[in-house]
């Protein structure tokens, strides 16, 4: 049986599968309900300290939905993804894809006695991954905990690492 906090991974991007595989977590006081008005919010990201990331909805409205596409670029990635799994309060995922990396994202926010746990995880495969699996992991894994920090800020005000 899966726990609920564990990413439903398609079986393409499964870890297993992939080169790249991350995996971060953090504990915040404040309900998944909170946490979730921030997280789809993906145009608002890069107001969050990531002043190197870019987010453009390529459809839907300025919130993030299944089927949602946009692009999502950083210093040293530029993906166009679209939002594949979509659970209000819960779950959302995207695939994405540049030249020749296929990637998936996904964020799981499970309700604790105090507030959440928000998991996120990633898996990169294909192109050259099999040779950026040596460093990507280690500046993925700080963009990954610097984006739950500023989930927290967003959602509470501060937080601890």
């Amino acid at each position: 049986m899966m726990n609920k906090s564990e990413v439903i991974w398609p079986d393409y991007y499964h870890p297993k599968h992939s080169h790249i595989h991350v995996r971060s977590q953090i504990e915040i006081p404040e309900p998944p309900e909170v946490v979730w008005q921030h997280l789809v919010r993906a145009p608002e990201w890069p107001a969050w300290r990531h002043s190197k990331t870019m987010v453009q909805i390529l459809s839907g409205d300025s919130t993030l939905c299944k089927n949602t596409m946009f692009r999502w670029k950083t210093s040293w990635v530029d993906f166009h993804c679209t939002v594949v799994e979509y659970t209000l309060n819960q779950r959302l995922a995207w695939k994405g894809k540049k030249g020749g990396v296929d990637m998936y994202h996904a964020w799981v926010l499970e309700p604790t006695k105090t507030g959440c746990c928000i998991t996120t995880e990633s898996t990169q495969r294909g192109g050259m991954t099999w040779l950026t699996k040596y460093f990507a992991p280690k500046q993925l894994r700080k963009y990954h905990l610097k984006w739950l920090e500023e989930l927290c800020r967003q959602s509470h005000g501060n937080c601890e690492k």
